[in-house]
C-alpha cells in the first residue's frame, strides 16, 4: 500500500521549507545595504517562520522548490569551472602580466631547434637521470 501523495515525509518538508530561507537570507542582505525597507533582524526572525510554514503547508512552496532545485542543479554543475576561472583570472593572470613587464619569462623558448635535451648515456639504475 503505498502512501497518498498529500502525506510527505519530514525530510521532504524540510527540503521543501529550507528552499525558501534564500530569498530572505538575500533580503536581509539587501536590507543592510539599505536597498529594501526593513531591519535586518526583522528578515533574520522571519527565517525560521519562513522554514516552518513551509513545512506545514508544503503544497504551496513546491512549484517553488522545483524550479530552485533546478537551479540550484544547474549552477553546481558550472561551480567548479566558475571556482577555476575565478583563479585564473586573479592569480595566474596578473602574475603573467607582472612577470611580462618585469622581463622574466619562466619557459625559455629562445632556443631554437627542438626542445629535446642530449642525454649523459645509461648510467646506474640508482641515478637513472
Amino acid at each position: 500500500m503505498s502512501r497518498p501523495e498529500t502525506i510527505r515525509s519530514l525530510r521532504d518538508r524540510f527540503a521543501i521549507g529550507a528552499s525558501l530561507i534564500p530569498p530572505v537570507a538575500l533580503l536581509m542582505i539587501a536590507s543592510r545595504a539599505g536597498w529594501v525597507p526593513g531591519s535586518p533582524r526583522a528578515y533574520l526572525a522571519a527565517m525560521p517562520v519562513v522554514l516552518g510554514l513551509g513545512m506545514l503547508f508544503p503544497i504551496f512552496v513546491e512549484p517553488w522548490h522545483r524550479r530552485f532545485s533546478r537551479m540550484r542543479a544547474w549552477l553546481g554543475g558550472r561551480l567548479v569551472f566558475l571556482l577555476f576561472l575565478g583563479v585564473y583570472g586573479v592569480a595566474v593572470v596578473p602574475m603573467a602580466f607582472l612577470m611580462r613587464l618585469v622581463g622574466q619569462r619562466p619557459i625559455d623558448l629562445s632556443r631554437s631547434g627542438s626542445s629535446w635535451v642530449r642525454s649523459k648515456g645509461f648510467g646506474s639504475l640508482r641515478d637513472p637521470f
